[in-house]
């Protein structure tokens, strides 16, 4: 529990110091996924985004006419950036894992970008169902690792470079056991990805130059078979990498 509430301070601190290059990041604001989330919940009345960010998704959902949106996140930095930058949105300071909100309160819940930070995503998807009115509708979308277990655990050390606070991106199929198993119905799956620049990649956490320099080695030196799963671009000297292609996963269910 300790070591949980450490990391969850970690990531706190290290997303409120981050907040403007999540407010401002094009991969982020916006793309044909964005649009996907929001189009799930358009039918909503009172929709949470968990884990909002600099609020792209939230601010999404209630332009498109859902009458109350909160915008939740762990950094009060994030939440203060969120409903200062969309109309309309309520804010708040939560953990994913533990919603201070009545059963069944709302009949959207949207969560981008996030869940590979919680220490502990059966808990997380617990609370979803539970905050989920029936029938309610939970719009999902995260990084996906492939089913290949040493490939994951390479992913993973990567991300974890870049990013202390990252606990775990897994994999499409382990995310549709964990929804089944929190009672949440799986009724529409989108398996794509995005292109990331590994400089602005890097820039976005202001990761320092030692850590970038391991994390360029291990790119570097990365599986053949990652290479090809995640389509690696180099520039013209065809020696430093300049972009591949992430996983993501994006889940539609209801409670």
């Amino acid at each position: 529990m300790t070591n949980d509430a450490d990391r969850k301070r970690d990531v706190a601190t290290a997303f409120g110091d981050a907040t403007d290059g999540y407010r401002d990041g094009a991969v982020l604001k916006e793309g044909n996924d964005l649009e996907t989330l929001v189009d799930w919940s358009a039918d909503a009345t009172r929709a949470l985004d968990v884990a909002t960010g600099a609020g792209h998704v939230a601010g999404a959902v209630a332009d498109r006419g859902v009458s109350r949106v909160v915008a939740s996140d762990l950094a009060p930095e994030m939440v203060a950036t969120a409903t200062s930058e969309y109309d309309g949105l309520e804010g708040t300071v939560v953990d994913a894992e533990r919603l201070p909100f009545p059963s069944d309160r709302f009949d959207a819940v949207t969560c981008r970008f996030a869940a590979h930070h919680f220490p502990d995503p059966e808990a997380f998807l617990a609370e979803v169902e539970r905050v989920l009115a029936p029938g309610g509708v939970f719009a999902f979308e995260d990084l996906a690792v492939p089913a290949d277990p040493e490939l994951a655990s390479y992913v993973n050390r990567i991300e974890r470079l870049r990013d202390p606070g990252h606990v775990e991106t897994s994999s499409p199929a382990q995310w549709r056991d964990w929804f089944e198993a929190a009672g949440l119905t799986v009724d529409a799956v989108r398996e794509t990805s995005r292109r990331l620049e590994v400089d602005a990649w890097l820039d976005r956490m202001d990761v320092p130059d030692d850590r970038r320099r391991e994390i360029r080695s291990l790119l570097a030196d990365a599986p053949v078979a990652l290479e090809a799963a995640f389509d690696f671009r180099y520039a013209d000297d065809g020696e430093r990498l300049e972009s591949y292609r992430t996983g993501v996963v994006l889940f539609r269910a209801r409670a």
